[in-house]
């Protein structure tokens, strides 16, 4: 591997672990917050979907962005942004600069994101796969820190710890600025981006995708903006396991997410992707039924499944698109999913003022089972059923 990959592949999964790790930080510390802050379960949840809509809507943008200019610049503004938003979060004391501070976090998060698995996927167009699994891995790896930041919260404060990724994100981002070194020879003009974007909607296996895609995520953004509360007060489970169970799910995903994405170069993408639906609409069932902090574990373990299916997905539709339309592609993708998926938390969160977060959870594992049956439906029987009908 050229020593230029390298340093790409080292410094986007470092970056990665720290944005996703700075993203988990709300969930875990939202009992503290709400505690400091004085708010209520909806009002976090308002400020979950704001964080998610804005991730959301910087995807196409910063995309079209990548695809004129090149990755690198459009990464590290969002870079900055991000680490912004923890500098203004560890000084906030009032629900509207906290609310600003998470739709800067949303900015800085989207434009990183999209624009790093182009770079990634430009740089390793062989098992590709594989190398997007690894990166995820990083995402996986930032499940441990929800085990040290209620610990160290509750000794130093919630503030202190976000001031502190704050910092790291900005040198992590000084270091990416002056060290990384982008080669990408093919361009296109924003009008062709925007263009390239909107073909995705003509494409009926991207589209099958899409939908499937949206409804695990708002899923799985419902249930991991609420889980450790969910685990706390309809569990009964105490502070620090629950923090562990809640690192699990993402902890797990070091092991499954580069398997799932080596499984990926050499077996049918969309098989797998079924297969993970399933496994997930099992996880969230389990992590409902559980009983104790012993069976929680389990649901969370195989709910790593859940983050395999993203790498898989991307793999699948990088190989899929042309490399100079992939930031404006996958941007539009993104955009749409994200958008309709950032609705979850703020429904939760109202919701669950006049249900629980039991019955909502339980409703989320069997949207995701009957998604999983109508994938299985269309890719094995839904063409045999077009063949037998068009010969009749």
């Amino acid at each position: 591997m050229a020593w230029d990959k390298k340093i790409l592949l080292a410094y986007i999964t470092s970056i990665t672990f720290m944005v996703f790790s700075g993203r988990l930080l709300v969930p875990t510390l939202s009992g503290n917050i709400e505690d400091s802050l004085s708010i209520s379960h909806a009002e976090i949840g308002l400020g979950m979907t704001l964080l998610w809509l804005f991730y959301g809507l910087m995807q196409f943008p910063s995309g079209i962005l990548s695809d004129e200019k090149g990755g690198k610049p459009v990464a590290n503004f969002g870079i900055f942004i991000f680490a912004s938003s923890f500098l203004l979060m560890s000084i906030t004391y009032s629900y509207f600069t906290f609310l600003i501070a998470l739709i800067m976090m949303g900015i800085g998060f989207g434009c990183f994101t999209t624009v790093s698995l182009k770079m990634i996927s430009n740089r390793f167009t062989k098992k590709r796969g594989k190398i997007l699994g690894v990166n995820s891995a990083m995402a996986s790896l930032a499940g441990i820190t929800p085990i040290f930041i209620l610990p160290f919260a509750d000794k130093f404060g919630w503030r202190v710890l976000i001031f502190i990724w704050a910092i790291i994100s900005f040198i992590i981002g000084i270091f990416f600025f002056r060290n990384v070194v982008e080669r990408n020879k093919e361009t296109q003009t924003k009008q062709d981006g925007v263009q390239n974007g909107v073909k995705i909607f003509k494409e009926r296996n991207v589209i099958s995708l899409l939908a499937v895609n949206t409804i695990m995520s708002f899923c799985w953004f419902g249930i991991i903006s609420f889980l450790p509360i969910y685990l706390m007060e309809g569990k009964g489970i105490n502070e620090v396991a629950a923090g562990i169970i809640f690192s699990l799910i993402f902890f797990s995903g070091i092991i499954i997410r580069p398997i799932i994405g080596h499984l990926s170069d050499y077996y049918n993408k969309k098989a797998l992707m079924i297969i993970l639906m399933f496994l997930s609409a099992l996880s969230f069932f389990l992590l409902t039924q559980a009983t104790n902090v012993y069976f929680a574990a389990i649901g969370a373990i195989l709910a790593a499944t859940v983050t395999a299916f993203y790498p898989l997905r991307s793999a699948y539709l990088m190989n899929k698109w042309p490399s100079k339309s992939h930031g404006s592609r996958m941007g539009m993708y993104a955009t749409i999913v994200i958008i309709i998926s950032s609705l979850s938390p703020v429904i939760v969160g109202y919701s669950v003022e006049f249900t629980d977060f039991h019955t909502i959870f339980l409703a989320f594992s069997f949207v995701i089972l009957l998604a999983a049956f109508i994938a299985f439906f269309i890719k094995y029987f839904y063409p045999f059923a077009q063949t037998k009908i068009s010969k009749c």
